[in-house]
């Protein structure tokens, strides 16, 4: 009996243990609380480094700047890059947190709320409400099946003739090397079966916004898109660079117009001038056939001055 009770309490204590562990992360790679710090200058550093003349060499210059700074060595930052985009939960959140931070910064630097996300605390329901169902964040790499993320928001009755639709988000790209090729794409589907697109590419770190309009007040049906990081072409690109294209910020706009009153356009008949009655119409100068008035003085002529000259006589 005592054997069994003291075998029942070395399972307790031993499950007990098992559940309090927490996987710990492989040898060299960083945490998530140091791979924000890290990443929040990374992209400082980017971004310094697109405004100056030479992009390539400061961009360099900077990205080692930071390496120092958080005592990172290039190998131990590819590293937890690549375990990150394996574990793209993580790396979403990370980049969650990110966002949070920039946002706060440019508060506290002078930028609104309002200029920040002129949409962001919108529901889903009023004149202009944010429609989009899916997360917020989402982490691309050129990889299959990893490189693209579609969506698809069926229309309902909140959803009027003559809406306008707005796509926003943010875009962030961590590139070793190769070409940055991202591309955004919007599509209206109306109730007539009828389709509008519009598309965008993505190269550089940026703020994006896409819109469609329904001019022909035909109703919506679905609205839909896709994000997708393409795959360079290039030969003597290494397949082992990391590549990695994050979308933040998403947004779906469904904006109501408001019904003005149209003005109806003149019609050609009635900017053309009126025509000219026959009877007012230009005609030859006639005669007048009413008699003259008579002349003043009683009927006399009144005699020319002695000093008048005389009349010339031209010969023809």
């Amino acid at each position: 009996m005592r054997m069994a009770v003291y075998y029942m309490v070395m399972v307790l204590m031993a499950l007990t243990v098992c559940v309090g562990c927490k996987p710990s992360l492989p040898k060299g790679i960083i945490s998530q609380g140091k791979m924000e710090d890290v990443l929040y200058d990374y992209h400082l550093a980017q971004s310094m480094a697109s405004r100056e003349p030479d992009r390539g060499v400061y961009q360099r210059v900077y990205e080692d700047a930071v390496l120092r700074k958080h005592h990172v060595t290039q190998e131990e930052f590819d590293a937890s890059l690549t375990y990150y985009m394996r574990h793209t939960d993580e790396l979403k959140k990370i980049y969650s947190r990110l966002g949070d931070r920039f946002k706060d910064e440019a508060q506290v630097l002078g930028i609104s709320a309002s200029d920040l996300n002129t949409y962001g605390t919108l529901s889903s329901t009023g004149d202009t409400a944010n429609v989009w169902k899916g997360g917020r964040s989402i982490v691309l790499m050129p990889q299959v099946p990893f490189n693209q993320q579609s969506y698809r928001i069926k229309a309902d009755t909140a959803f009027h003739a003559g809406d306008n639709i707005i796509l926003n988000f943010d875009c962030n790209f961590i590139y070793q090397d190769g070409m940055r090729n991202g591309c955004a794409m919007l599509v209206v589907k109306f109730k007539n079966d009828s389709v509008a697109s519009t598309s965008c590419q993505m190269s550089s770190t940026n703020h994006y916004s896409l819109s469609l309009k329904d001019r022909d007040s035909l109703g919506i049906k679905e609205v839909k898109g896709y994000f997708v990081l393409a795959k360079s072409q290039s030969d003597m690109e290494s397949k082992t660079t990391l590549q990695l294209m994050f979308i933040n910020r998403i947004q779906l706009i469904r904006m109501h117009t408001s019904k003005k009153e149209s003005v109806p356009a003149p019609r050609k008949t009635d900017m053309a001038p009126a025509p000219i009655p026959q009877d007012t119409a230009l005609k030859p100068m006639e005669p007048d056939a009413r008699p003259l008035p008579p002349p003043r003085n009683g009927g006399m002529m009144r005699p020319a001055p002695k000093d008048a000259a005389a009349p010339r006589v031209i010969n023809k």
